[in-house]
């Protein structure tokens, strides 16, 4: 179904020009944060949640945070769990980490709301900014690469030969990462932009290629399969969007046997065809699913991933300390399953099925870029980082918002 588009007059009075100038900030800066400081992004997250509350008050659009009535109970539902949670998980970060999702949380229900309502002249302006500021990302991230990491050795001090092992730290793999996520809005931006035509696949496809020579695995995992996917959607968006469903809901229902299977059944920990890193996340999704095990139904408890005492097991690959694991079993479905049980699994599914249902509302041109965006995400949450991490979190925000400012472009500037 087409979302209404309409106008409004250029800003006029003190308040309006304030709001005005503080969104064009968060568009255009989201790029460059996303390209030198990726970790900065909790902070965007937050000023985005403010400029919204303040635009959806001075437009008197309050009421629109009610549409996502049904998201916000699971959202809710979701938090207390993770609350109540902190009783038993034996993390000293735990209660922290739900206030992390709690804001992340009031930022997607408050800038959901907010962008839902925008004009579209203001939409326009702000997808413009938006994509001007991922391009100028992308470009500065490149030139950091080409260049040795010019700006980030200046800004932290460091020296040349510190600078050479950069490139295999997560410092380029966090950015990497976070615009393998903001090339499909963008994609979309210029798609509306140029009337359909092809020139909007060769943003994420560039990306792609660009990718390849870098040390993030998972960007490089996720961008492509973003690519299969998007050609999927293309062809039969029904079936893309079903697809997704089905692996959404295998991966929530059958992560725990299926990482055993690969862990215990095929041994693909001693796979010679696997490279050193994989093996040794398998190694870690198993352990991560035995404790799972042992708490099936609440979990271990929020953020108890880095704080999990051994009982006595023996890593291959790396010593196991006073944790279990390296801080995160690197997958989110994973992560759920041991730390908040198979409720939170449940809820975190039906979040995510309903996420996914939205897509269909959704102009069928738009729906390619929506779903390659979801399948990006699916790709890079199953393999890298701490699904709880605030800039991680604020990551899939950005994404989700840019998506939702691009889908509202006038059909008449395209």
């Amino acid at each position: 179904m087409a979302i209404p588009l309409s106008r409004h007059t250029a800003p006029d009075g003190v308040p309006e020009r304030l709001l005005w100038a503080a969104s064009g900030f968060i568009a255009v800066a989201l790029g460059p944060l996303a390209a030198l400081a990726p970790r900065g992004l909790p902070v965007w997250a937050i000023l985005t949640a403010v400029v919204a509350l303040a635009g959806l008050i001075r437009r008197q659009a309050l009421g629109r945070v009610a549409r996502a009535a049904v998201p916000a109970v699971l959202v809710v539902a979701f938090l207390v769990l993770a609350l109540v949670s902190t009783l038993w998980s034996p993390s000293p970060r735990s209660v922290p980490t739900v206030a992390e999702l709690g804001y992340i949380a009031l930022g997607a229900l408050l800038g959901g709301a907010w962008v839902s309502q925008l004009p579209g002249v203001e939409a326009l302006r702000l997808a413009r900014l938006f994509l001007i500021g991922l391009l100028v990302g992308v470009a500065v991230f490149g030139s950091e690469i080409l260049l040795n990491f010019p700006i980030y050795r200046w800004w932290n001090g460091s020296t040349a030969e510190e600078a050479a092992i950069i490139l295999y730290t997560n410092v380029p793999k966090r950015s990497s990462a976070l615009l393998c996520l903001l090339v499909w809005p963008a994609a979309l931006v210029i798609d509306r932009l140029l009337s359909r035509g092809n020139w909007a696949l060769a943003l994420p496809v560039g990306y792609a290629a660009f990718c390849l020579p870098l040390t993030s695995r998972s960007a490089t995992l996720g961008i492509g399969i973003g690519l299969a996917v998007y050609g999927l959607a293309r062809w039969s968006g029904v079936i893309a969007r079903r697809l997704m469903g089905g692996v959404l809901v295998v991966a929530f229902v059958a992560v725990l046997p299926l990482v055993l299977l690969f862990d215990r059944g095929l041994d693909l920990t001693r796979a010679p065809w696997l490279f050193t890193s994989a093996q040794h996340r398998i190694e870690i999704w198993g352990m991560a699913a035995t404790r799972a095990l042992d708490t099936p139904l609440l979990g271990q408890g929020i953020d108890a991933s880095r704080a999990l005492p051994p009982h006595g097991e023996v890593s291959r690959f790396s010593p196991i300390t006073d944790s279990l694991l390296p801080l995160h079993p690197h997958n989110a479905f994973l992560q759920v399953w041991l730390e908040l049980g198979g409720i939170g699994a449940g809820l975190a599914l039906a979040l995510a099925l309903l996420l996914l249902n939205g897509v269909k509302r959704m102009e069928p041109g738009d729906q390619p870029f929506a779903l390659a965006l979801f399948a990006t995400s699916l790709a890079m949450i199953s393999t890298a980082y701490g699904v709880w991490q605030p800039w991680w979190m604020a990551s899939f925000l950005a994404a989700g918002l840019t998506l939702r400012l691009a889908a509202r472009i006038p059909a008449d500037n395209r």
